[in-house]
């Protein structure tokens, strides 16, 4: 379990989820014999799966149907079913669940719609279902689903016509988990039709009970279960998804997240430069990213990193191989793939000798490598190309990009490269291109049947790569992750926005390097104050309102000399009256002007729902303009935050750019670690922003020339 993470109880155990994913009895409860309606799809669904508990059916009208006895009413069941299945309309839902309740059901769950995703009256509705199964120590599962299949014990409790079988094949299945019953549908189609060993396929509703994270926690304990595909729109209970992850990712098992809402603007209320870049995306991206959660930004790439991750037990950490027999894909997959982030490596020089005795020799041994047409007539260079980059150590992947020619010549170059590329341990995607235009049957069926995913977009493959390589990577990054020390912390006293002064004498105490500096109410006082700091110095206008001094004229740099800090002592008052008339400054905060250095931001916002963020980036006037900035969790080690700052676009600066001397980013790794220290020891902090910190070269330090704290009030 990572640090900070203080365990949060389910509101479902594991016992109750059980009775609604394995039934041993199950109740329909308003079954008809029309064909295609809900009750009467689910029942034929039971029978086609060959469902072997008992089937008990409710119909006020009808004593039968479909030649299975019916009774009229719920309060005519036998008491404690364990599943009970609510095919009514919307206004008798609370009465049935209700009556379930007074038979001691297990769990129930609700197709209908027109609850809390409509209005005040759904809300109010929905409200009264989950006060009634709480009582009764009662499982909901909707309302507003579409239900859920357990493949492997043959449970299909889903209006879904036409809803087919898997075989669960492996402990490296995949289950599906979605709050939206269209995506459950569709996500569960798309991996049946590929082939995909799936062990459930669950949507989740309103979630008047069970959430998502009840369903998860089960998942995650089911031993065939080994990839974890969701669509979450609203994760209702952050600080359990991310105990889960932790869970899961120790456990062996990868959570694929489609999260909605990267679009969503930035808090208003934020007053640093950290808050304002960071949305609630970005939280809970960096957060679950921390776990290993892989975090994907489409409908193709949640089924094709599923796909892999249930084809291959480990994920690569090197770069991928691409072969094809043709040029021009050569020369696109070196763009798309830097587009993508992912790492082409050059090949081992074993490989290259080796390579080169098969080529032609008008072709070279490089990466990707183009068989050219002259595979046309010699087929056996498909298996033995394949086989030598899958046996280079430097090749984490392999990608096979043929052009299809016609479709007996595209069946026979897989069953060229199949040999090679059948069985073994390393991610590999075969993709025929021409999609639309014909292939035979087996091409696909024959890859599928030996585990390889199979593609007609090129572009698909290297995303899912990427995406698979940047796993395997996160996941050793994870794995090895230290944990912060806790650090002692003086009080803070003041509430709110924390004025600079304040700010700096706090991080001062915390070990964070400010410059000398002293608060000066009167002018007598600056002159003093600057005398012994010593010119050159800087005037800030200080007071707890005023977060952003410079943008009104709060700010003066480059003094001189005592007849200079005159004029800018009157020309800041100037400024602040003209500004806002009526404020009455705490001071004015006399500072040892600072060396010029690189200019660097570190900042820190704590989420209400899930914790606090890191941020490091390129500072000064920059920040808002190119936002070239790393977030992270407040819980790395220092190695794991000097590794996110050489992350940045603007590293080289870092490096030593054009003959420049090398920063010192030790020195600002320790800043960033701090902060993270503080996120997690002062709860009350809910943002920190220092802009900017001024790094000097190696071994000479930062500085932290801005010190914004804001507090609870």
């Amino acid at each position: 379990m990572s640090p900070n993470h203080n365990t949060v109880e389910l509101e479902i155990q594991p016992a109750s989820i059980k009775k609604l994913l394995s039934p041993r009895s199950i109740a329909i409860v308003g079954v008809s014999g029309t064909p295609g309606s809900a009750g009467n799809t689910i029942l034929k669904n039971l029978e086609r799966f060959n469902y072997s508990g008992e089937i008990h059916l409710v119909n006020k009208k009808r004593s039968d149907v479909e030649g299975k006895p019916c009774v009229p009413s719920i309060d005519d069941l036998p008491e404690g079913i364990d599943a009970v299945v609510l095919c009514v309309p919307y206004t008798a839902v609370v009465e049935s669940v209700k009556a379930c309740a007074r038979r001691k059901a297990g769990a129930v769950m609700i197709f209908a719609a027109g609850f809390a995703e409509v209005g005040e009256a759904g809300k109010l509705a929905q409200a009264q279902i989950t006060e009634i199964g709480r009582e009764n120590g009662m499982m909901i599962a909707g309302p507003n689903c579409m239900g859920l299949t357990n493949f492997v014990e043959n449970v299909p409790l889903t209006f879904a016509p036409g809803l087919k079988k898997t075989e669960v094949k492996n402990n490296n299945s995949l289950c599906i988990l979605a709050q939206s019953g269209g995506m459950m549908s569709n996500l569960r189609e798309i991996a049946q039709a590929r082939g995909i060993s799936l062990t459930h396929a669950i949507s989740t509703g309103n979630e008047a009970i069970a959430g998502i994270e009840d369903y998860l926690a089960y998942l995650i304990e089911d031993e065939p279960t080994k990839v974890i595909a969701m669509y979450v729109e609203h994760i209702r209970r952050p600080k359990l998804f991310l105990e889960l992850s932790a869970k899961a990712r120790q456990m062996g098992k990868t959570i694929v997240l489609l999260h909605p809402g990267r679009s969503e603007a930035s808090r208003e209320a934020a007053q640093s430069h950290t808050g304002s870049l960071v949305g609630d995306y970005t939280v809970i991206k960096t957060l679950l990213e921390q776990e290993a959660v892989i975090m994907v930004e489409t409908m193709e790439e949640l089924v094709d990193v599923s796909w892999f991750l249930t084809s291959f037990e480990r994920p690569p950490v090197e770069g991928a191989a691409i072969l094809t027999d043709s040029g021009a894909v050569k020369g696109f997959a070196l763009d798309y793939c830097e587009t993508v982030g992912l790492n082409l490596p050059e090949l081992s020089e074993m490989s290259k000798v080796s390579l080169q005795k098969l080529l032609p020799e008008f072709s070279s041994a490089t990466n990707p490598l183009d068989v050219t047409a002259q595979v046309l007539s010699d087929m056996s260079l498909y298996t033995s190309s394949a086989k030598c980059l899958l046996d280079d150590s430097k090749i984490g992947s392999l990608m096979i990009i043929v052009l299809p020619g016609s479709p007996h010549i595209a069946l026979a170059k897989v069953r060229a490269a199949l040999p090679s590329i059948s069985g073994t341990t390393k991610p590999t995607a075969y993709v025929v291109m021409g999609e639309g235009s014909p292939l035979q049957e087996e091409v696909a069926t024959e890859l599928m049947e030996n585990g390889i995913p199979f593609f007609r977009s090129p572009e698909r493959a290297m995303r899912a790569i990427a995406v698979l390589t940047k796993y395997g990577n996160s996941l050793k990054k994870v794995n090895s992750l230290g944990q912060q020390a806790p650090i002692k912390t003086p009080v803070l006293t003041t509430k709110g926005v924390i004025p600079e002064y304040a700010g700096k004498e706090y991080f001062a105490e915390v070990g964070i390097p400010v410059p000398n500096f002293l608060l000066a109410k009167e002018f007598d006082n600056a002159i003093e104050a600057a005398k012994s700091i010593g010119f050159p110095v800087v005037l800030k206008a200080q007071s707890q309102v005023l977060a952003h001094k410079s943008d009104v004229g709060g700010v003066i740099v480059g003094i001189k000399d005592e007849t200079e800090l005159a004029e800018a002592w009157t020309t800041l008052h100037s400024n602040i009256r003209a500004a806002q008339p009526n404020l009455e400054l705490d001071g004015v905060l006399v500072e040892k002007m600072g060396e010029k250095g690189i200019e660097m931001v570190v900042g820190a916002r704590r989420d209400s729902d899930w914790g606090p963020i890191v941020m490091v980036g390129l500072g000064g006037i920059w920040i808002e303009v190119l936002k070239d900035v790393r977030f992270m969790s407040p819980n790395l080690t220092e190695e794991n935050i000097e590794q996110e700052i050489l992350a940045l676009k603007s590293a080289d600066l870092l490096k030593g750019a054009r003959g420049s001397a090398p920063a010192d980013v030790k020195a600002l790794t320790k800043v960033v670690a701090r902060v993270g220290q503080l996120m997690n020891a002062v709860h009350e902090i809910e943002e920190i922003d220092i802009n900017p910190v001024i790094v000097y070269p190696e071994g000479k330090g930062v500085l932290a020339l801005d010190a914004l704290i804001v507090t609870s009030e």
